[in-house]
């Protein structure tokens, strides 16, 4: 059985279902467009197994914690009640589970960022230090943005919004079409060299 930890075997099935997706997507082949379909339903499946794989690992990780009293073992019980009352309301109806996400999950979620807010704040402060031109600009810019999107600025001074419009518009949007083509040209590099066979960090 040692042709199975082989390393060429991983990077096989890559590249046959890297080159039927491409294929399946920019060309018009039924056979192609049929794989692709197929590669995709299994993509689902492999999706669904690795979630079912992390909630194992997440009740194992608990258990070990309220077993051993650990730090912050009490918390451990309120990620299971919370796992508990939502699959219950899963099956109860759409009723008790919109009322869950809604009243309860929501304002959960809004409470946290809101704490999260005073880590921002304390964040920009430090990033916005003037000691070169870069934070420089970097502080101007961030100060035009904040008094844009108050209102009381925009309503007093309507003419005011051309400047952080343009600031979002063309630097903003420029910068952040670079990153996005910088992250796909990555990707693009770290495929090239899964194929070539130079990443083997995911072969184990």
């Amino acid at each position: 059985m040692s042709w199975v930890r082989r390393r060429e075997i991983p990077i096989a099935i890559f590249a046959i279902c890297f080159f039927v997706s491409v294929i399946g997507y920019y060309f018009s082949n039924p056979i192609a467009k049929a794989l692709n379909s197929e590669l995709s339903s299994w993509i689902m499946i492999m999706t669904n197994i690795a979630l079912g794989t992390g909630f194992i690992a997440l009740f194992l990780h608990h258990s070990k914690k309220i077993s051993r009293k650990a730090k912050g073992f009490p918390f451990s019980f309120v990620i299971f009640g919370a796992i508990a009352v939502m699959f219950i309301a899963q099956y109860s109806g759409p009723a008790i589970r919109g009322w869950l996400y809604s009243d309860i999950f929501s304002n959960v979620t809004t409470a946290v960022i809101c704490f999260a807010l005073f880590y921002e704040v304390s964040g920009a402060y430090r990033a916005f230090r003037i000691r070169n031109l870069d934070a420089l600009l970097l502080m101007l810019a961030g100060f035009i943005l904040i008094i844009h999107f108050a209102p009381f600025y925009e309503s007093a001074v309507p003419s005011f919004a051309v400047i952080p419009n343009w600031i979002l518009d063309v630097p903003g949007m420029g910068a952040s079409r670079g990153i996005v083509i910088g992250v796909a040209i990555g990707t693009i590099a770290i495929a090239v060299r899964i194929l070539l066979g130079y990443e083997k960090a995911y072969t184990g």
